[in-house]
């Protein structure tokens, strides 16, 4: 369960994307550049009520810092 509150969405994305994460009522919640370690979100992982938020956060940390290296 993830906490989102939109008003605007992505529904389509190109072909260099991939959505990674739906839910029944948004069709794109989380997409990747194929050939890059380039990542979107469209809910709210920094939320309490987002389950695994605090998890997903780190790992977006972690995948920054080793971008950077």
């Amino acid at each position: 369960m993830v906490w989102q509150s939109h008003n605007d969405e992505v529904t389509k994305v190109p072909e260099t994307f991939q959505v990674l994460a739906h839910t029944k009522s948004c069709p794109v919640e989380a997409i990747k550049v194929r050939d890059r370690p380039f990542y979107g979100l469209q809910f709210h992982p920094e939320v309490e009520n987002t389950e695994h938020g605090s998890e997903i956060f780190q790992n977006f940390l972690r995948v920054v810092e080793e971008w950077q290296r």
